[in-house]
């Protein structure tokens, strides 16, 4: 008579594989031999048949899960016992914490099933990210791995970083949302020159200057990623720029996402000379990153040359109507240009720009311009009212310290010409033209010159108003 086996409890996952190889020696050693000349051997006739006990390797790893949620005093996941012989598992917020995490990571040791496991949102913490790290050290078959909004934190990036060392198989790691600070993308950065992976999530972190500054040569060295996200993070000045060098020397690459972080102008020229050398990216997205219309002059020089840009996404910038006209002409200008789409949502469509999409259109009749309506026709703006509304949104913003800064012999006077500078430098939201017809207006005699005398002791909308009403009767005249 075959005797009981007794579960055994499963420790660590080193423990995993010989916890199933010990089940099979007990029953293989409790095993009854049957001598040939038995009566229930095959050469005796009878309807009865013995079978034979037949021990089944657990590829799914369904009793290990059920003892561990037994040893931890866990309820077993529904779910993840239906899903455990299929390809992917999906199991974000199911609020799974350390010991849920554990119970899992344990079964999916010697998985053969599973090649794509999402447990984002799970509350994993540190405990159970090192769980899944080590797991994977183990798990040969998984290539997709989504442990996003986890608050792995700073323990989490090291164990995470040390299992890529070793891991060779996995191909997509998606970590958004894991409170990632600079100093743990040192646990990623000299990984990433090395690994294997795909596709690599890093946005919504804590990432500024100095993780840029680690990034940006990790990307330049690796030769497999061919999509990396870094959009909600910290990165700029000089980590911008090494991002930047980083996409300019990069060899794969092919989507690049960087939106919502701060490269400003620095990181737009960094920007535009890798747009010059790199022909492989396809997808750029520099959304929501203060770039004005200067930098996107150097952005618009990168794109003359571009080959391999088919989607670019700008919007969002205070890039102005103009320096959306210099990119759009710049994407024109280049005979070898394959551009597809260019978001420049936030801009207003003015006569120029109009003018340019319409011209841009004659030489890439497939591209699509996303930007706001134009209404042919309709009725010009008023420069001062706009820059009314704009300063009612920007309240930090004083109007008489432009002028002073540029009054260098404090005559309370500043030209035309000097003033479209300072305006220009403070980076008001008009273009070329509306710049203009503003500072005619608050000249409102015709003199070249801007009095701002009574701007001193007056609120800054009210002497706007009474420039535009001095401008207006000077028109009437």
């Amino acid at each position: 008579m075959v005797e009981a086996v007794e579960p055994v409890v499963v420790e660590s996952l080193t423990d995993v594989r010989s916890t199933e190889e010990k089940r099979a020696s007990v029953i293989s050693d409790s095993r009854v031999d049957v001598p040939a000349d038995s009566p229930t051997s095959d050469g005796y006739e009878t309807d009865l048949e013995i079978e034979e006990e037949k021990t089944n390797y657990d590829t799914t790893g369904r009793e290990v899960y059920v003892n561990q949620c037994k040893s931890l005093n866990i309820i077993p996941v529904s779910y993840f016992l239906r899903n455990m012989q299929t390809s992917e598992i999906h199991m974000s917020h199911h609020g799974l914490g350390p010991k849920g995490t554990k119970a899992i990571a344990l079964a999916l040791v010697n998985n053969t099933s599973v090649l794509k496991l999402n447990l984002a949102d799970n509350a994993l913490e540190a405990e159970g990210g090192q769980y899944i790290a080590n797991m994977l050290r183990e798990n040969c078959y998984i290539t997709v791995l989504n442990l996003s909004e986890n608050k792995l934190g700073t323990l989490g990036a090291k164990t995470l970083g040390d299992m890529l060392h070793v891991n060779v198989n996995l191909k997509e790691v998606y970590l958004s949302g894991n409170s990632f600070t600079d100093k743990d993308i040192e646990y990623f950065a000299e990984v990433m020159k090395d690994f294997r992976l795909t596709h690599f999530d890093l946005s919504r972190n804590s990432i500024g200057e100095k993780g840029g500054l680690l990034l940006g040569p990790a990307i330049a060295a690796n030769e497999s990623l061919e999509y990396l996200n870094l959009s909600w993070n910290n990165i700029r000045r000089k980590g911008a720029i090494a991002v930047a060098n980083g996409l300019k020397n990069n060899v794969m690459l092919k989507v690049m996402n960087l939106s919502w972080n701060g490269f400003g102008d620095e990181g737009a020229v960094a920007i535009g000379e890798a747009l010059k050398n790199n022909t492989i990216l396809t997808w750029l997205d520099i959304s929501h990153n203060r770039i004005t219309a200067e930098g996107i002059k150097f952005i618009a020089k990168g794109a003359e040359g571009n080959e391999g840009l088919k989607h670019f996404a700008v919007a969002h910038n205070p890039i102005t109507s103009t320096g959306a006209c210099q990119l759009l002409e710049s994407f024109g200008k280049n005979s070898s240009a394959v551009i597809e789409t260019v978001d420049i949502t936030n801009v207003r469509v003015n006569e120029d720009l109009w003018s340019a999409l319409k011209e841009v259109k004659q030489t890439l009749s497939n591209l699509k311009v996303i930007h706001q309506p134009y209404m042919e026709g309709r009725k010009k703006p008023n420069p001062i009212a706009s820059l009314k509304d704009w300063l009612s949104h920007n309240k930090h913003f004083e109007l008489v310290e432009v002028f002073k800064r540029f009054d260098e012999e404090e005559t309370m006077e500043v030209s035309k010409e000097v003033l479209m500078e300072a305006f220009q430098q403070a980076h008001l939201p008009f273009d070329k033209n509306n710049m203009e017809l503003l500072i005619d207006q608050l000249d409102g005699e015709g003199k070249e010159v801007v009095d701002y005398t009574t701007l001193i002791d007056n609120d800054q909308l009210k002497w706007l108003d009474e420039c535009l009403l001095r401008y207006n009767k000077t028109k009437k005249e």
